[in-house]
């Protein structure tokens, strides 16, 4: 694959869609759960506030992104995924997705699959994955 391809595969027009325009963005007035993640070496941040419906699924999920392009799509693509599913839902989405995010293989990743055109750029991978790294975090605290 030339470079030129590879940056192609890298910011698919729904990862730029995204990162340009976040979805869900901002911050919930009484979350159940919060959770900030950094990446001090790009200096990508989030700060994700959430609330559980009463079964322990995802009712409303927030983010403020601060970074690259790649870091807030995917704060944005994973706010529009994730309501409705529970913890164990949240585990199996961000195993595929780090599966796709090593691979390059989009299979079953629905909207998600846009970011495993970072599998060429392993040095990008940590961009992808911050945001669910918080939402991991935000779920293991106790509701406030």
């Amino acid at each position: 694959m030339s470079t030129a391809d590879t940056f192609a595969a890298l910011y698919r027009e729904l990862v730029l869609e995204h990162g340009r325009a976040p979805r869900h963005g901002g911050e919930l007035e009484a979350p159940s759960h919060r959770a900030e993640a950094s990446n001090p070496l790009c200096g990508d941040r989030i700060v994700l506030t959430l609330q559980l419906d009463g079964d322990g699924r995802i009712a409303r999920l927030q983010h403020r992104t601060e970074g690259c392009l790649l870091c807030t799509a995917s704060a944005s693509l994973m706010a529009c995924d994730v309501p409705g599913r529970d913890a164990d839902g949240i585990g199996a989405r961000l195993a595929a997705l780090r599966a796709g995010v090593s691979t390059g293989e989009a299979a079953g990743l629905d909207d998600l699959g846009a970011l495993a055109g970072v599998s060429a750029h392993p040095a990008r991978h940590r961009c992808v994955l911050l945001p669910w790294e918080a939402l991991v975090s935000a779920l293991s605290e106790a509701p406030r």
